[in-house]
């Protein structure tokens, strides 16, 4: 089999119709699920950088990408910012990033139930699967996981297999809640799990629940899954998330039909717009070939951009370029899959 004809881009827009917080107000949304003495911690690690921030106050939130990055640079020159350690430590630091990535999976998890209670979910993956379409996903949740895969997931569903899967392909460039470090997941019994990346049992595999779920310590230790965190600084430098980035680039360089839904390429988000620009580039020109030759071009995709937000929609047919048609459909996800 080749690669799919028609590629669906989902993002947040998407999930936040299934129920899930927007990225956007991720962090207020979350902020009442993490326990106190977290909360403690990470109001002092805001205020530090955000001295006007009064959880009270949800105007004086920062947004999530910003905060992680605010994270991410002081623990990076926390040794050259400072003569000594001081009241509040580097491991404190990444202490509290880690509690509140944990806290939002476990959250993501629980809100899985009432997101397949929305009507206009199954017929849209009955779409997916007729038409053996794949699905570009920049969202960690589990919603189509489970219902692509109701026999269980494997390698080639995710495109992380050198073989094409046979139905729905679903790639998620920025990790997903289910899968897990091999030292992490290897001790879970055979039959529950699968390795998806990497060598059977090794340590540094990656592997899966067959039917996606959290990993459940009966010793209350928390495992947090393999996700991107929603940063400016962005590290993919990982083996499994160049495969993803180089599979996701092939099929947006020979789609036929490219439908965003929910997705609304941030201005942050340089990778995802990068990729983007080379699936259109390749769609005219052909893809490169390894020894520099090019394949024949497979010709513009037509693409639809399903989103109530114009600027979103007018991103997106920046980066396409003015040579790929665009049809703006200024409507919500649910009201376009009903009526198509």
């Amino acid at each position: 089999m080749g690669n799919p004809d028609i590629v669906y881009v989902v993002g947040a827009g998407f999930s936040a119709g299934l129920g899930y917080p927007l990225t956007k107000s991720l962090l207020i949304d979350v902020w009442d699920q993490l326990e106190k003495p977290s909360r403690n911690q990470l109001q002092k690690i805001i205020k530090f950088h955000h001295p006007a921030f009064d959880w009270k106050r949800k105007t004086s939130f920062p947004n999530i990408e910003q905060l992680l990055t605010e994270i991410h640079v002081n623990l990076s020159l926390f040794d050259s910012s400072r003569p000594a350690e001081g009241g509040f430590t580097k491991i404190q630091l990444e202490k509290a990033r880690e509690e509140l990535l944990f806290t939002i999976a476990e959250w993501f998890h629980d809100l899985y139930g009432q997101a397949r209670k929305f009507s206009w979910l199954e017929p849209f993956v009955k779409r997916l699967k007729d038409e053996d379409a794949a699905v570009l996903s920049f969202n960690w949740d589990l919603i189509l996981d489970h219902m692509l895969f109701p026999q269980g997931i494997s390698s080639e569903g995710y495109g992380l297999s050198n073989n094409n899967s046979s139905g729905p392909l679903l790639l998620k460039p920025h990790g997903s809640l289910n899968w897990y470090e091999g030292n992490q997941i290897n001790k879970v019994k055979d039959e529950k799990r699968i390795t998806i990346f990497g060598k059977e049992n090794e340590d540094d595999s990656i592997g899966a629940f067959r039917f996606p779920r959290a990993i459940k310590s009966k010793v209350g230790k928390r495992y947090t899954p393999l996700i991107i965190p929603p940063t400016y600084l962005k590290d993919f430098a990982r083996p499994l998330f160049s495969r993803l980035w180089e599979k996701s680039t092939e099929i947006l360089s020979t789609a036929k039909k490219l439908v965003f839904l929910g997705y609304s390429l941030p201005t942050a988000d340089l990778h995802a717009q990068f990729i983007f620009r080379c699936g259109f580039h390749n769609q005219i020109e052909g893809r490169l070939k390894k020894g520099g030759t090019r394949h024949k071009a497979t010709g513009s995709a037509h693409v639809i951009i399903i989103n109530p937000d114009q600027e979103a929609a007018r991103r997106i047919e920046g980066v396409a370029g003015p040579k790929v048609p665009c049809n703006w459909v200024p409507k919500r996800i649910e009201e376009w899959v009903i009526e198509n």
